[in-house]
Order: structure tokens, then C-alpha cells, then sequence
């Protein structure tokens, strides 16, 4: 039972450092990206502001030491900032005059203005002794013959940025620490769920030991654990291959089942916060969903097709068909999505006969293989399928002008879980299934291919 609590311990603190690190890192992410966004873009609009004004005064008003006072009004109507108040210093600190219109006696540090220039304002962060809250400033100097006769200084009051900084903040904080607490009680869970199936291996090793050769435990349970259970009951028979079949079927179909999986949660919990107020980006939401269950149905499909042939479960019901007709159906089924990605799909010749086979399976075999060549061509691509009749057998041939594929990679094309292209969508299971269903009904199913050139795929059937 020590050992039990112990693994237990472990492994929530494990799971809790390893939370606490990545929120924190997360978190200080965050709250680097809200500064950045907020202050940072703040200064750089006083600082624009403050150049651009400073540059069009010199250039093309008639200002000077001379007559400064008589445009003092003239200046602050020209160049003032919306939200912000604008005030002309003297080269002493002395504000001169403000466009809030109330006089102050503040005077501003002269280290502040000998730092601006023309080209770099000054720009300045802190409390304001006389309104008491934190300012923004931006300081920049106007020059008459290289010498400096006053500044315009940009205020921007940052109580309203501090708010909604410490609120993001704050909010930030309270996501991270309901994520850890959700960590904290998945971890007690798991670690109940992996002492639980461990304590009872150890009671029935020992019942084994004193000779209950009958004795068997539960093997539903996840991962390794189920695994370790499989070997106690079966005495490792067919370990190895099922935990190889496990590892490939993880790799090749977890990224595929996330990313729509991704896309559907997403828009879901867009449409359940009554954010979209446009019908068309509704549309267009519902529109990914269903998009993205089809693929979803399709994947488990493949999933149920593969899982079919490998233990040799699926009956081939063969009927008597135009072969001609079904592949016009299925290019018609692509017409609508070729035409959005301006791919030409065309049936050059197939002959008008009779096929005996699985109508079903055979169309299978043409979705799959038109959808392939949709996949790796480009736009303005060409995809064309004819068929011959040679020696009683019917040879259809679809080919496309797309990517083509490396040689390397055209041995293994038509392996379960094998993809060439690992950016493309698919578990690698479509070319297994449709050279399953060829070979159970005694065809051929061959590629060719180069890359950059496009590809070859032949199928032959019996009549």
C-alpha cells in the first residue's frame, strides 16, 4: 500500500511540475505580448505623431524664437493628438502652454529634452505629480538655424491601458489556475487508474505462484498498462505485433483525427458564445464543421475497411454493372470540387461493358484514386481516366499532371499507414484498401510515377 501511495505521489507531482512550468512559461508569454501590444504600440503612435508634427512645423511654418508667442495657439490647433494633451516647453523645462488650457507649474526634467531629437523623440513612462496617475509621454525638440527655441511634449494618461493590462492579467492568471487544478485532478485520477490495475497484477502474480494457474486479471486498461495485462493472460503470444500495429496506428492517425478534431471544437465553441453576428461567417463555420465530420467518417471508415481486411472479414458481393456509367458517376461526384480548385477532370475512352464485381468496392477503389490525384495537383492540373479491354481484362488508367512521387517512396506507396507526403491529409490507408479490394477480385492495382511529373495508377480487372 506504501508502494501504491508512493507511485501515486510521483506521479501527481510529476504532473503538476511539469504543468506548473509550461502555464508559467505561457503566462509570462502572455503577459509580454499584452505589454508589447498595449504600451509599446502606444509610444509608437505618441512618438509618430510627435516626429511627424515637429518635422511638418519646421518645414512649413513660419516659426522662430521671434515670433513663437504668436503661434503658440496656432501650433497647439495644428498639431494636438485626439486623447492626448499636447504641451510646448521652453529649452528651461517651462511648460509654456497646454491644450487642456489650465496652467501648470510643472517643470520638465531638462535631462528629458536634451535626449529627444528629431529623429528620436523621448519617450517616458511614470506618475504625474499633479494629476497623481501614470502618464505616457513623448517629447521632441523644434529647431531653429540647429538650435533648440522649444518641444512639443505628447501626455497620454495610462490608467485606462493599466486597467485593461491588469485585467487581462489577472484573468490570465485565474485561466492558468483552473488549467492546473484540472491537472491536479486528472492526475489523482490517472494515478489511481495506473496503481489500481498494478496492485491487482501483484495479487494475482502471487496467486500464480502458489499455483492458481487459472487466475486471469481485467485487461481493460490503457496504454502499457493494458499491455502488460494482454502478456500475463496470454503469456506474450502476438505481443510484439500487436504492440507494432498499436505504435503505427498511433503515429499515422493521431495528427490526422486532431486536426479536424481541432477545427470542429473550435468553430463549435464560436457558435455556442453567440459571437458570430454575420450569417455568412456562420454559414461558413457550420459549413467547416460539417466539412470536417465527413473527413472525420471517412478516416473511421478506412479505419473499419482496414480492419476488415486484415483479419479477412470482408465478403466481396459481386453483381454485373457498366463500368462506364459507375466511373461517370464518380466524376460527376468531383466535378463541383475540381472546379473550385480549377482542376480539368475528364474521361477520355471507357468502353461500354459489363463488369462483374463489387459495384460498391470498385466505385471505392475510383473515389479513392480520383481524390488522390485531386490532392497532389496544382491548380490548372489535369486529371484524365481511360480504359482498354486487352485479353478479357478491362485496364482503367487515372492520370494527373500533379507532384508526382519519389522513387524512394514508391515502393512503400501502398503499405498500410504510409504516406509520402506527410503534409497532406489522410492516414496512409486509402492505396492499402483499394489494393485489397483489386486483389480479392484477382486484379492488379500498379503506379507510376515521377516526381514533378505527375502519376500512372492502372487498374486491372477480370470480366
Amino acid at each position: 500500500m506504501n508502494r501504491k501511495t508512493g507511485i501515486q505521489k510521483r506521479l501527481f507531482f510529476q504532473h503538476l511540475l511539469i504543468i506548473s512550468l509550461t502555464v508559467s512559461l505561457l503566462e509570462g508569454v502572455f503577459f509580454v505580448s499584452i505589454y508589447q501590444y498595449y504600451y509599446k504600440s502606444t509610444e509608437e503612435m505618441l512618438t509618430a505623431h510627435a516626429k511627424t508634427s515637429a518635422n511638418f512645423a519646421m518645414r512649413f511654418l513660419d516659426i522662430s524664437p521671434f515670433n513663437i508667442q504668436l503661434n503658440l495657439s496656432k501650433l497647439l490647433n495644428e498639431f494636438m493628438m485626439p486623447q492626448a494633451e499636447m504641451q510646448i516647453i521652453s529649452p528651461s523645462g517651462d511648460i509654456i502652454v497646454s491644450s487642456t488650457g489650465f496652467p501648470t507649474n510643472e517643470t520638465i526634467d531638462t535631462e528629458q529634452l536634451r535626449a529627444a531629437t528629431i529623429e528620436q523623440p523621448a519617450a517616458w513612462k511614470g506618475r504625474s505629480k499633479i494629476a497623481d496617475e501614470r502618464i505616457m509621454a513623448t517629447i521632441v525638440p523644434l529647431q531653429y538655424e540647429d538650435e533648440t527655441f522649444i518641444y512639443f511634449r505628447y501626455v497620454i494618461s495610462l490608467s485606462l491601458i493599466d486597467q485593461l493590462f491588469w485585467k487581462l492579467s489577472l484573468f490570465a492568471i485565474g485561466i492558468g489556475i483552473l488549467i492546473i487544478s484540472l491537472v491536479m485532478l486528472f492526475s489523482v485520477i490517472l494515478a489511481k487508474k495506473i496503481t489500481t490495475p498494478l496492485t491487482n497484477l501483484t495479487e494475482a502474480s502471487k496467486q500464480l505462484a502458489e499455483g492458481h494457474f487459472t487466475t486471469r486479471i481485467n485487461e481493460n486498461y490503457i496504454g502499457e498498462l493494458g499491455t502488460l495485462a494482454t502478456s500475463f493472460n496470454e503469456l506474450g503470444r502476438s505481443l510484439l505485433q500487436h504492440e507494432n500495429l498499436k505504435n503505427q496506428f498511433i503515429s499515422s492517425v493521431s495528427h490526422e483525427l486532431r486536426t479536424p478534431l481541432t477545427s470542429i471544437k473550435g468553430w463549435s465553441e464560436t457558435l455556442i458564445s453567440g459571437s458570430l453576428d454575420d450569417m455568412q461567417e456562420l454559414i461558413t463555420g457550420l459549413q467547416i464543421i460539417t466539412n470536417e465530420t465527413d473527413r472525420l467518417k471517412t478516416m473511421v471508415e478506412e479505419l473499419l475497411d482496414f480492419s476488415q481486411f486484415n483479419h479477412q472479414l470482408l465478403k466481396i458481393e459481386k453483381t454485373t454493372f457498366p463500368i462506364c456509367t459507375l466511373i461517370s458517376e464518380v466524376v460527376l461526384q468531383f466535378d463541383k470540387h475540381c472546379k473550385s480548385k480549377q482542376i480539368s477532370l475528364q474521361v477520355e475512352a471507357v468502353p461500354d461493358i459489363l463488369l462483374y464485381a463489387d459495384k460498391n468496392r470498385i466505385k471505392q477503389v475510383f473515389i479513392n484514386l480520383i481524390d488522390n490525384a485531386i490532392k497532389y495537383s496544382d491548380q490548372g492540373g489535369n486529371i484524365t481516366i481511360d480504359g482498354t479491354v486487352d485479353q478479357a481484362s478491362l485496364i482503367c488508367k487515372v492520370r494527373d499532371t500533379g507532384a508526382g512521387i519519389n522513387k524512394k517512396d514508391l515502393p512503400n506507396i501502398m503499405d498500410p499507414f504510409y504516406k509520402a507526403n506527410e503534409n497532406v491529409a489522410g492516414a496512409g490507408l486509402g492505396l492499402a484498401i483499394c489494393q485489397q479490394i483489386i486483389k480479392l477480385h484477382h486484379g492488379q492495382l500498379t503506379i507510376e510515377s515521377e516526381e514533378g511529373t505527375g502519376t500512372i495508377v492502372t487498374v486491372i480487372l477480370p470480366l
